[in-house]
């Protein structure tokens, strides 16, 4: 008798959503806008954007509710249908009038909830159509507000691009031209230890030169003193010769 009951429910019409409320569900999925801190204009449009989305999913919940109880509706009908199995098992009894009394009910609550699904969409649609057209045309707008802003990032990472590659290249020539200059400092270095060995070997010899010279001063003022001793005695004996006699013809 239950699979009489279930060859009975087959003939049921299932409910599923029309093909408006699958455009509406797979409408309300698009991508979020990308975020954007170029400038207020943006901010302002997606500010925008995100109270037309909140109504938007204002209007969801509505529709949500609207399906919250028709689900409710469809639960009681299937509990209907569970306690009419339980007293055909219990009594064993035909109740094919009762099975196709509660056929109708759950028919006639499947018609109601047709009912409600269509009044939420005809309730909805036009602000559903109307946000839809929105965030699009919000959507273009972005894309053509940031395509300008796209271009100059683009030439901004270029530009960067070059710029650290012009770095790199003068960091290698600094540190060639930095190997280079410690090879020339450290033969400056060596020439400089040369010359200084050399400045100490000049001033001991500079200072030996001084030394001789001193020496040669010495005998100088020696010999100049002796000379002049010399004149003295010389002068002296012409004194005397001319105070002696007066001087030979």
């Amino acid at each position: 008798m239950a699979e009489e009951v279930n060859d009975k429910l087959d003939g049921i019409p299932a409910i599923k959503p029309g093909q408006d409320d699958a455009l509406y569900r797979r409408s309300s999925q698009g991508d979020a806008p990308r975020q954007s801190n170029f400038n207020g204009l943006l901010v302002f449009v997606i500010l925008m954007m995100v109270i037309m989305m909140g109504f938007g999913g204002y209007t969801l919940w509505e529709v949500q509710q609207k399906l919250d109880q028709a689900n409710v509706l469809l639960a009681k009908g299937q509990e209907n249908i569970q306690d009419l199995e339980n007293r055909l098992a219990a009594t064993g009894t035909d109740v094919s009038k009762t099975l196709q009394d509660m056929q109708g009910q759950i028919r006639e609550n499947f018609k109601q909830i047709d009912l409600l699904w269509g009044h939420a969409y005809r309730t909805n649609k036009p602000n559903i159509t109307k946000n839809t057209n929105a965030i699009a045309g919000i959507r273009k707008q972005l894309d053509t507000e940031l395509e300008p802003l796209t271009l100059s990032v683009r030439s901004v990472e270029s530009r960067f691009t070059s710029l650290s590659n012009d770095v790199a290249r003068t960091q290698e020539e600094l540190r060639e031209e930095s190997e280079e200059m410690t090879t020339q400092v450290a033969l400056i270095r060596g020439q400089v230890q040369d010359q200084s060995s050399s400045v100490t070997r000049n001033k001991r010899n500079i200072d030996a030169l001084n030394k001789d010279l001193s020496e040669a001063q010495e005998a100088i003022d020696v010999i100049d003193n002796y000379r002049r001793q010399i004149n003295q005695r010389i002068v002296d004996l012409q004194k005397q010769i001319q105070a002696q006699g007066p001087p030979i013809p």
